[in-house]
């Protein structure tokens, strides 16, 4: 038998339960699976602290902007790329060639 609450939280926690019920405990199978999301949060703190630098996106095409870059920046930083130069060396080939090379790999 299925009890329906009053309380809106409740209700929220338990859609959401419905919705994402089989994905709530898989940190407790897997080791390697954290428990939190701490480390994803810690990712996208630069790109946060920026948009609150910047006071926000004026616009969706200045967000989707700021989400791209930050996403090749950040990228090109864990493979110990310097983000700057590689996308200026990057500009200047397709300038050059006409073709944008490839996203670097790992070192």
């Amino acid at each position: 038998m299925l009890m329906e609450s009053t309380d809106v939280d409740v209700r929220r926690v338990a859609k959401r339960w419905r919705k994402y019920g089989d994905e709530f405990l898989t940190f407790l199978e897997p080791p390697d699976v954290p428990a939190t999301n701490n480390h994803a949060e810690r990712e996208i703190r630069p790109a946060v602290v920026m948009r609150k630098v910047i006071q926000g996106n004026r616009s969706d095409q200045g967000a989707r902007t700021q989400s791209v870059l930050m996403t090749l920046f950040r990228t090109l930083q864990r493979r110990e790329f310097n983000p700057v130069d590689t996308v200026i060396d990057s500009l200047k080939e397709s300038i050059r060639t006409g073709i944008l090379p490839p996203f670097p790999s790992f070192r």
